[in-house]
């Protein structure tokens, strides 16, 4: 696995270009580090599916706009300061120019984190990369399975978390069983209520709670639906 460079494009002297949806200044509102200042750059292109996606318009590939790297880091900071960058998507792995987006952020923010499906394996390893790795139960999308097929590869990352969406008690049995299956530790789960208003992440949270306490999972917020409910550039 690279270590703090680029394998893509850059390493071949070619400019990577990618398709961004949006780029805007914001709060993580999920995973570890919910509730930093953050800058975010969300990618185009989604075909994993799930039903309760808050960004359905990023699944289309040929949907937002084609930018060059260089002018996406030059946008986003644009926007101000922030301790961290997240790119999202839509599945940010999907797209080949992204390792070379990851390299030159993780020279310019102390923290730079990933939000993926798991449904490609890492590519990519630096001390200030960290990984929210989200694979899918069976009543999210159909493509469930593939999200986890790389199971094992993300949990040999250390700066890998994994984020389990629940909303239901089916749901977090198949999240246990699937754990327990890969071997992934307690301590690096973090559950989250399924919802894109805040009354159904309310809705869910109690049952959240309870799994954590019961596993000895963590408890992720939505803080982004808690303040603006599912809409872009939040």
């Amino acid at each position: 696995m690279p270590d703090s460079r680029n394998p893509g494009a850059a390493a071949r002297g070619v400019a990577a270009r990618l398709r961004v949806s949006e780029c805007f200044l914001s709060v993580q509102g999920e995973g570890p580090s919910a509730g930093t200042p953050a800058h975010f750059v969300r990618l185009q292109g989604c075909d994993v599916g799930c039903h309760w996606c808050d960004s359905k318009y990023t699944w289309g590939v040929s949907g937002g706009r084609e930018i060059a790297v260089d002018d996406v880091l030059e946008e986003v900071r644009a926007l101000g300061e922030a301790p961290m960058l997240v790119l999202t998507g839509g599945e940010p792995l999907e797209q080949s120019g992204v390792y070379e987006l990851i390299a030159r952020a993780v020279q310019l923010w102390p923290r730079v984190e990933v939000e993926t499906s798991g449904v490609l394996p890492p590519g990519f390893r630096d001390p200030h990369l960290f990984w929210n790795v989200s694979p899918k139960l069976s009543s999210a999308t159909a493509r469930a399975h593939d999200t986890w097929q790389h199971a094992d590869r993300w949990c040999a990352e250390p700066n890998a978390t994994f984020k389990i969406v629940i909303g239901s008690d089916a749901d977090v049995a198949e999240a246990v069983k699937l754990l327990e299956e890969h071997g992934i530790p307690a301590h690096r789960v973090m559950l989250m209520p399924e919802g894109l208003t805040d009354d159904a992440v309310r809705a869910h949270a109690r049952l959240v709670l309870e799994a954590c306490q019961a596993h000895g999972f963590r408890m992720s917020p939505r803080l982004h639906i808690w303040m603006w409910g599912a809409k872009r550039g939040v």
